[in-house]
């Protein structure tokens, strides 16, 4: 193999350095700003006052980010251990012939479209004291049911995750509907002639050719569960108390709110760590199950 010559390589070097130098500018330098400030006390107007790790010894300590914390953890687990096998089970009844499955597929899609600012305004105004669902008890008689959801701290935390796993059930149905959709029809004609019943040919034929699709609902379950800030955020601000906060909301507070610059910063890096880390474990262990199936 020939090596370039001088003049090729500085033409190359010459193609490549604006990219570079637009990808430090907004890429390594402000990461490596952010690194430096999560090590100070700065409130972006008086100049950063380098403190050591305390910022990060802190946020062990602080009862609202520990709480983010465990409701972050909590919406996470239970985006991987419900939404991701109901949406399973709704991809194989869409994926079934009848007259209204396109309606039905738009439909349960149809939150995915929706912005998520929208749907937070507007079941925030369904689930307050006098919205529409308490009006809709009172109607049927159902007085002992009527509550204030987002009000108490017992039920606002449990309606959040309700309402985010209904958000994102028709995504990840729609990645393993593409996914029954390319299973080649002849494993499951090979199955039926080899006397597999049902059960079977999904436990050997359907859960291994699904591999692929279940990474990435997977993936993008813990992504979005671990970066969760919409909803809490427009729907309670993270109350009543701390009750649903999430990390992304504490980072949020702690840095608009509380002007402790170098605190939220600490809270963002460590969460991206732990993001890095989470999907970075999950993406080992799942594609090593994919080769094995």
């Amino acid at each position: 193999m020939m090596k370039p010559s001088t003049r090729e390589w500085w033409t190359g070097f010459w193609f490549i350095l604006p990219a570079t130098a637009l990808f430090v500018a907004f890429v390594y330098y402000p990461f490596a700003s952010s690194v430096y400030y999560s090590f100070t006390e700065w409130d972006s107007i008086r100049p950063a006052k380098f403190i050591g790790w305390d910022n990060y010894a802190f946020l062990l300590e602080d009862s609202k980010m520990l709480q983010a914390a465990k409701n972050t953890i909590w919406i996470t687990f239970i985006g991987i251990a419900v939404q991701n096998p109901l949406s399973l089970l709704l991809a194989i009844l869409l994926n079934r012939s009848f007259r209204t499955k396109i309606l039905l597929r738009v439909a349960f899609y149809l939150p995915v479209v929706v912005s998520l600012v929208v749907t937070s305004i507007v079941w925030g105004h369904i689930l307050q004291y006098e919205g529409l669902l308490n009006g809709l008890l009172e109607r049927l008689g159902l007085h002992a049911w009527k509550h204030d959801w987002l009000g108490d701290t017992g039920t606002v935390f449990p309606t959040i995750i309700a309402l985010t796993q209904w958000q994102g059930l028709g995504y990840c149905a729609v990645i393993y509907l593409a996914g029954l959709q390319a299973i080649p029809q002849d494993l499951y004609e090979a199955a039926k002639m080899d006397g597999a019943k049902a059960i079977n040919r999904f436990v050997h034929v359907t859960l291994p050719m699904l591999m692929p699709a279940t990474t990435i609902v997977v993936f993008l379950t813990i992504v979005g569960g671990l970066k969760m800030f919409d909803i809490p955020y427009i729907m309670t601000g993270g109350g009543p108390g701390s009750s649903s906060y999430t990390l992304t909301l504490a980072i949020y507070n702690a840095a608009f709110r509380e002007n402790t610059y170098g605190y939220a910063i600490a809270g963002g890096i460590v969460l991206m760590i732990f993001i890095m880390a989470v999907t970075l474990i999950q993406l080992g262990i799942m594609r090593r199950k994919e080769v094995e199936m």
